[in-house]
């Protein structure tokens, strides 16, 4: 949902829905969550029951403020200057009528209002439960624990030297890099940057076979998930397509492919020849069709060919996002269980997770964290979809509905948060229809700025499309 028009800005705000909301710079989107969380207070018993979300304490003090600025003016009934104040205006009176009903008192008593930054939400959860979450206390956040990182990864290797289990697999990664031990660390390094990525595919409890066979899995659902939704995309285009790459084949003397290629990972190199087909080796659409190709230039039948591909290019440059997806796939892996890059793929997943728990160690030595650490200790504190912690079970009574501000700078672990708080939701709404709990994320996904701190734009583009 693009927020262009009151129409769209009033559905935004209805109680009753979810909604995902993709707004650019200037478009106004704090006011809209602002009218949205005066409307959901009107409708819980407990101001705490809405939690707003966002990844700056600046913006979590501004939300704040607009949103007594807005009770204060309506209860002053100071006057309004455009509709769009008034809408405000009306959210906030019903806000206000509640707050008399339930004496919350939220002018003066704004630690009331459940307005919190990712990390200081996180960090909260694990003081409540510091046992399952592996840290308690007041722990220093850092924007940058490279240091620690290092630290982690020489520990490793000093328990490897003393005779660890972890030898063979480190020996096998030293050989490859030619035993040059710092580039390996800084491999390791950046690894432990970007753990929030790989925790869910490696295990320390898992059998090496099992560990790949989970690895050749995932790749292969990862490549299957990329390629269905090409060939979903693509859908109108397949025939012609189709056609010009038998056409192109027969040119330049190759066999030709008999049907469009498939969603599976086996299907990656007849994928590989429909992108250079469409696009250049740096990945942006093809503006000119050469012999080189498989179309010679020409009239008659060759110019007829151009001209129906240039024609497909020109359709599909229209589709928003459908050139990357086309360029990335000379990214996605190709599967050859014995091939060096694989086993030292294997070697690598049975070294994190030691690599990790080295990390945990510095940590609490040092009484210090980072982003991750904090979003993954409030998971563990939350337990799983089987086992709820009672931490989780009470705040699912607690909490009834969601707002995110800039989704876009989301990292996994903070995705993860937002589903395992909102798990059982669908069910309850489904028999309590008139009481719906809800979530609404707001974001843009050009605007992504949260990068260093595991920020993954595409989080965002997954909620939207699959919710």
């Amino acid at each position: 949902m693009s927020v262009v028009d009151a129409a769209e800005r009033s559905r935004a705000i209805d109680p009753g829905h979810s909604f995902c909301v993709s707004a650019p710079a200037g478009s106004g989107k704090t006011e809209l969550l602002i009218q949205r969380y005066l409307r959901l207070l009107s409708r819980v018993e407990r101001p705490e029951q809405v939690l707003a979300i966002t990844f700056t304490r600046k913006a979590a003090a501004e939300m704040r403020e607009r949103v007594v600025a807005a009770l204060l003016a309506a209860q002053q009934e100071q006057p309004c200057a455009t509709a769009h104040q008034q809408v405000t205006r009306q959210l906030a009176q019903e806000a206000l009528a509640a707050d008399a009903r339930g004496g919350w008192q939220l002018v003066r008593d704004i630690s009331r209002l459940n307005i919190k930054t990712i990390d200081s939400f996180c960090g909260g959860l694990t003081r409540q439960m510091p046992v399952l979450s592996e840290f308690g206390g007041q722990a220093s956040l850092l924007d940058d624990a490279s240091e620690l990182y290092a630290r982690a990864v020489a520990e490793l290797f000093r328990r490897v030297d003393d005779g660890d289990g972890a030898a063979a697999d480190m020996k096998a990664l030293m050989l490859h890099f030619d035993n040059n031990w710092e580039r390996l660390q800084s491999l390791l390094v950046a690894m432990l940057a970007r753990r929030d990525q790989w925790r869910q595919y490696v295990g320390v409890h898992r059998a090496p076979e099992e560990s790949e066979a989970y690895l050749v899995a995932t790749v292969q659902d990862l490549v299957r998930g990329e390629l269905e939704t090409l060939r979903e995309r693509l859908g109108p285009y397949r025939e012609e397509l189709l056609d010009l790459m038998q056409y192109a084949a027969a040119n330049l003397g190759r066999a030709a492919p008999l049907e469009f290629p498939g969603g599976e990972a086996g299907d990656i190199v007849a994928w590989r020849g429909l992108r250079n087909m469409l696009l250049t080796n740096t990945g942006t659409w093809r503006k000119r069709l050469d012999k080189s190709m498989g179309f010679p230039a020409g009239n008659g039948l060759p110019a007829e060919r151009k001209a129906q591909l240039n024609g497909i290019l020109a359709e599909l440059a229209q589709l928003d996002g459908l050139e990357q997806m086309l360029a990335d796939i000379s990214i996605l892996p190709e599967i050859d269980t014995g091939s060096e890059s694989w086993r030292l793929l294997i070697h690598l997943s049975r070294l994190l997770p030691q690599l990790a728990a080295e990390l945990l160690l510095v940590f609490q030595r040092e009484g210090a964290v980072d982003h991750s650490q904090v979003a993954l200790s409030a998971l563990q504190a939350l337990g799983d979809d089987e086992a709820p912690t009672e931490l989780a079970l009470r705040l699912d009574y607690q909490i009834e509905h969601i707002l995110v501000d800039e989704f876009q700078d989301t990292a996994i672990n903070q995705y993860d948060l937002v589903y395992a708080l909102t798990r059982g939701w669908g069910q309850h709404n489904a028999t309590n229809p008139l009481a719906p709990r809800t979530v609404m994320i707001v974001g843009d996904g050009m605007q992504s700025i949260y990068g260093f701190r595991g920020a993954n734009v595409g989080l965002f583009l997954k909620a939207r499309l699959e919710g």
